[in-house]
């Protein structure tokens, strides 16, 4: 299938009724949905300013649907979901209040690339899981608004055989991601967890047949043991005196104790940089 964009823009007149002085706006003036044969991609629209009655000239590009929190009659969120068969419209949205004009370009587009998002690329052994989450891309480099309900397949390549990470079930993930998992499916963001020390390399790419070209992303993980010396902080000795040091092991913030097989891993790395103020023995190190 040849490559079409959807550059036209759809107009959605969304009426509220709102006092006068409030700021009228959106929560984003532009939504870049993903287009896709197999289900429809919402993306939550939100307005400030007062109550919205909110609707679609082009309902068979773009659906959208007025959200009623708490039992209210007031909407101030809508679900946008694209409906189009094709990358090939323009869609705009428009929200007309009592002569207040709000507009939000809404665009339906195919994901040109995919890259792993995650706040670091180092983490510890047993500690809190690491959130690893998908960045779709289109050809000029714009992030996607959402990918939510579109599936992904992740996995582990490992380094040296070492099996370094395992998928985490610890933490609650986004309601959306939960569904998936009961339907034995893979999302947009995933939890990994630290087993032993090592590296690995984390893989995702979409299943989905309109994007098999799309090539798969890839980000190289390393997982550490959380050590530190007892005591850590600044030591002030007496000429001739001594102190003995303690390595011990940090598990989710909290010190486990001496580790009595942590010497092979650490002592090679303790030196000392001015050996003429002090001197480091390693043989009765601890």
């Amino acid at each position: 299938m040849g490559r079409a964009r959807l550059r036209s823009r759809l107009f959605l007149p969304l009426l509220f009724f709102a006092l006068p002085g409030l700021a009228f706006k959106l929560n984003v003036p532009k939504v870049l949905l993903p287009f896709s044969r197999e289900l429809r991609v919402p993306f939550v629209l939100e307005a400030e300013g007062g109550c919205y009655s909110w609707y679609s000239t082009h309902n068979d590009i773009v659906t959208v649907e007025s959200i009623y929190e708490n039992g209210s009659i007031c909407s101030q969120k809508a679900l946008l979901s694209a409906r189009s068969s094709q990358a090939t419209k323009f869609i705009c949205s428009i929200a007309s209040v009592t002569g207040h004009l709000l507009r939000c370009d809404v665009i339906v587009d195919l994901i040109h690339s995919i890259e792993i998002i995650s706040r670091t690329r180092e983490i510890y052994v047993e500690d809190s899981p690491l959130e690893l989450a998908v960045r779709a891309l289109d050809v000029e480099g714009n992030t996607f608004s959402s990918l939510s309900g579109m599936t992904f397949e992740w996995s582990i390549a490992k380094d040296d055989d070492i099996e370094s990470l395992e998928p985490s079930t610890d933490y609650s993930p986004p309601d959306y991601i939960t569904e998936m998992e009961r339907a034995e499916k893979q999302g947009d963001r995933i939890l990994v967890s630290g087993i032993k020390t090592g590296a690995a390399v984390i893989k995702v790419r979409i299943q989905e047949s309109t994007y098999k070209k799309v090539a798969a992303a890839s980000i190289r993980l390393l997982v550490l043991e959380n050590i530190l010396l007892i005591p850590s902080h600044d030591v002030y000795l007496l000429v001739g005196a001594y102190i003995k040091y303690q390595v011990a092991k940090m598990v989710r913030g909290k010190v486990t104790g001496v580790a009595p097989d942590f010497s092979n891993l650490v002592c090679p790395c303790l030196r000392v940089e001015l050996t003429q103020v002090c001197q480091w023995r390693e043989n009765v190190s601890s």
